[in-house]
């Protein structure tokens, strides 16, 4: 046996051990985090296309793929839970293979490729724990990835038609997927383009840039047409326009919620019949747009917020691993330390910095989360491998020993984090909390309308009314209409509550602090449930 053959043969058991690995903690850990706000979006969704009822389903806020993956599961009548962990285990599969094949793309031994490998099972198994649109998007992303950065994209027709279909699926996954796949598309041909020197593989390019630009325009199209009729406008997606309203100038810098008017302008009605949350299309909600020109205070909140979000998008990164900006360094030096007729020779350094910097520019002037940039995660692991071979081909580091303590620091740099994070998130997790009271309400008591509830912070992270109540409204078969005004009266609490046609009112909190009207309605707990009463509204004592 070669020794080529020999070493690809290693890395492929990696790849098999990561596979059962990640398999076996999937099947056997976690099943009702996984159970996420955003899970039980896309679950509603789906299940309006289960029952034909396309023109609630067609949304223009979520993206549609992963509704369209449930439904087969709820078709069949497997449970939600199996539905979104099995969903999660095919996720975490094809992206450890799809990593394992992008991983070929960067020059790097067969062993870093397998530390690669192996640090990639925390980091999936706590993505799994987090949303899974974000993990649909990753997976589509590697495997798009693995195509463009061949050395020999340009000479295969098919190549660029299968981008094509990865970037629609990608923007079908989340509408950031769209903007992403014009400007990265264009710019890798482009890489290309300059890195060919015959004029037949420059025609190549050209014909492929063409070629997938068409195939992702058909596919895409579909969709922007449909959304578009809907909602009377052209439009590829609203989630942009709304989350950019959101943060306008009444907003802390950053703070979704603290500009959402939904978390703080109180009830809002389901956006439809079969809709259980305003958030299942916020497209109807009552946001307030603005524009960074609109005037000069606007364009200073603008800034503020974009110097913010870079920050944050460090912050971010480290988050990843500690040596993120190093890996970031150093791939912008050994690029400047080539001759510039050579630097589009180097796809390995060049196409995966440009790659991250474009992905997290993009979200730059909206808002940041960790989970928003799990391909860049991805991207940062792999050109950390490429660091490290770069590193060991230098006579300082020729010795074994510090060649392994180097490897072990890299490896444990980016799976501590995710590793403490999901055994945090099995500790005292707020879906799993939600789904088991949901399941205790639905046994004790026979709750089924409209919900409303209270302003109550319950911890200091996202555990308060609203997104407690949210997650049951789904259990328990309901329709949520959000939280009171802040400091909202008592006289004005009742008469929302009347105007919306309030069933059930779940209040939060300390018992007594609770509005004195309540006192005349039925409070069906009976003190059973800590921290909650839930008053029916329909019955008097």
């Amino acid at each position: 046996m070669s020794d080529n053959i020999r070493k690809y043969s290693s890395s492929s058991i990696t790849l098999i051990i990561a596979l059962i690995i990640y398999s076996t903690l999937i099947v056997t850990t976690y099943h009702y985090e996984r159970l996420t706000g955003d899970a039980t979006l896309y679950l509603s969704i789906a299940e309006k296309y289960l029952r034909g009822d396309f023109g609630n389903a067609v949304n223009g806020y979520w993206g549609p793929f992963l509704s369209w993956l449930l439904v087969p599961f709820l078709y069949l009548g497997l449970s939600h839970l199996f539905a979104i962990n099995a969903l999660n285990l095919i996720f975490g599969l094809l992206t450890i293979v799809g990593v394992w094949r992008l991983s070929y793309r960067f020059e790097i031994s067969e062993n870093i490729r397998i530390v690669i490998l192996l640090s990639l099972v925390p980091i999936l198994l706590f993505i799994s724990l987090i949303q899974p649109m974000d993990y649909l998007l990753l997976c589509v992303l590697v495997y798009y990835l693995n195509i463009i950065f061949r050395e020999d994209y340009p000479e295969k027709l098919v190549n660029a038609v299968s981008c094509g279909v990865l970037g629609a699926f990608a923007y079908f996954s989340k509408p950031f997927g769209l903007p992403f796949f014009i400007a990265h598309f264009s710019l890798i041909n482009a890489c290309h383009y300059l890195r060919s020197t015959a004029k037949e593989h420059r025609k190549n390019v050209l014909r492929n840039a063409l070629a997938g630009f068409v195939m992702f325009s058909l596919l895409s199209g579909i969709w922007i047409a449909l959304i578009s009729n809907k909602y009377g406008r052209l439009t590829f997606s609203n989630m942009g326009r709304g989350v950019f309203a959101s943060l306008g100038p009444e907003s802390e810098h950053g703070t979704l919620e603290k500009g959402d008017p939904i978390f703080f302008e109180g009830y809002f009605e389901p956006p439809n019949e079969t809709a259980f949350v305003i958030y299942e299309d916020p497209s109807y909600a009552r946001k307030k747009t603005w524009s960074p020109l609109e005037s000069r205070s606007a364009l200073q909140h603008f800034m503020e917020n974009l110097t913010e979000n870079i920050f944050e998008g460090i912050r971010i990164y480290e988050s990843y691993s500690r040596l993120s900006i190093a890996i970031v360094i150093i791939y912008i030096l050994l690029i400047f330390y080539q001759p510039f007729h050579k630097l589009f020779l180097h796809r390995d350094l060049l196409y995966p910095l440009l790659t991250i910097l474009l992905y997290t520019g993009g979200y730059s002037p909206f808002h940041f989360e960790a989970r928003y940039l799990w391909i860049v995660n991805i991207l940062l692991l792999l050109m950390g491998g490429k660091a490290l071979h770069e590193l060991f081909q230098r006579e300082f580091f020729k010795k074994n020993i510090l060649k392994n303590i180097l490897t072990v620091f890299f490896m444990l740099s980016f799976i501590i984090i995710p590793v403490k994070s999901s055994i945090e998130i099995g500790k005292n997790n707020l879906n799993r909390e939600m789904h088991s009271l949901g399941a205790e309400l639905n046994r004790r008591y026979d709750i089924r309308g409209n919900l409303a509830s209270n302003r109550q912070k319950v911890h200091a992270s996202i555990h308060d009314s609203w997104h407690q109540t949210f997650r049951l409204a789904y259990w328990l078969k309901s329709r949520y209409y959000g939280q009171a005004r802040e400091n909202i009266s008592d006289e004005d609490l009742e008469n929302e509550l009347k105007r919306y046609n309030i069933d059930y009112y779940f209040f939060w909190g300390e018992a007594d602090s609770a509005p004195q009207f309540l006192s005349q309605y039925k409070e069906l707990t009976g003190g059973e449930i800590q921290g909650l009463k839930i008053y029916s509204l329909k019955k008097r004592q």
